[in-house]
């Protein structure tokens, strides 16, 4: 059985096919991006069903690429061939059933109100657009845990018996929605989506190398979430139902 294709095998089968203006192959795992083409033509975005294309999927790509998108009707044809991939229909099922799971686990488990949770998906949406170039899937759970002790964060990654990765979810200390905990609050988010990241792009957890790279690019200290100067409850048993004021450009986001 062919290996799965990477970003750079699947580059160079569009090269072969002629698709010589394509610079970069991204493949991502989400339920709405199935391909698209940007950066003047030169970079190609595709699911990850799209690793496992067979080749007249490959020359049906390639004539896209070569055409810089569906604007003849041959590329319109290719087009229709990609959509029409009984693979790709399968895959994109299989997210949207995991995803709608694992959102309902999230909010179980949560502890935060329904406008804490749209103020954090506010935030992650705003991330993944500004600092993480989109790359990150739009619908990670983001909850609250009043659980946690000496840690503010996590990152929990998961695995289907495809091998495909995928993340559980994001947990933010629900002590970070006090006041006075604002700077941490944002850190500690981007630093779990840089673990998230980090984790589905390259398969690495933990903090290292790899991981601290992603940390400097999106702004936050490459450094773990222990021991930081947070504000805490004097009693664990408080609840915590503050709504931190969301800047002006992200109020239009909250759902």
């Amino acid at each position: 059985m062919p290996k799965p294709f990477t970003s750079d095998t699947f580059l160079r089968e569009m090269w072969r096919r002629g698709a010589t203006r394509l610079e970069r192959v991204t493949f991502r795992r989400n339920r709405s991006t199935i391909w698209s083409l940007t950066r003047g033509g030169t970079a190609l975005n595709l699911h990850e069903a799209f690793r496992e294309a067979p080749r007249k999927v490959l020359d049906a790509f390639a004539l896209i690429a070569r055409a810089g998108g569906l604007g003849t009707s041959r590329s319109r044809r290719a087009g229709e061939l990609v959509l029409a991939w009984p693979a790709l229909t399968d895959a994109l099922e299989e997210v949207r059933a995991s995803r709608a799971l694992r959102r309902r686990t999230a909010e179980a488990r949560c502890c935060g109100t329904p406008e804490q949770r749209a103020y954090l998906r506010a935030l992650y949406r705003y991330f993944n657009a500004t600092r993480f170039d989109g790359v990150l899937p739009a619908d990670i759970p983001v909850r609250l845990s009043n659980r946690m002790r000496s840690s503010l964060g996590h990152m929990m990654p998961g695995e289907h018996r495809s091998g495909r990765r995928y993340v559980v979810e994001i947990a933010l200390n629900v002590d970070l929605m006090l006041p006075g905990n604002g700077a941490e609050r944002v850190d500690t988010l981007l630093h779990e989506m840089a673990h998230a990241a980090d984790y589905l792009l390259s398969g690495h957890r933990g903090h290292g190398p790899s991981w601290r790279s992603w940390a400097r690019h999106v702004g936050c200290r490459p450094t773990t979430l222990y021991d930081r100067p947070v504000v805490r409850r004097r009693r664990r048993a408080t609840s915590v139902t503050r709504v931190p004021p969301l800047p002006p450009a992200l109020r239009r986001q909250v759902a």
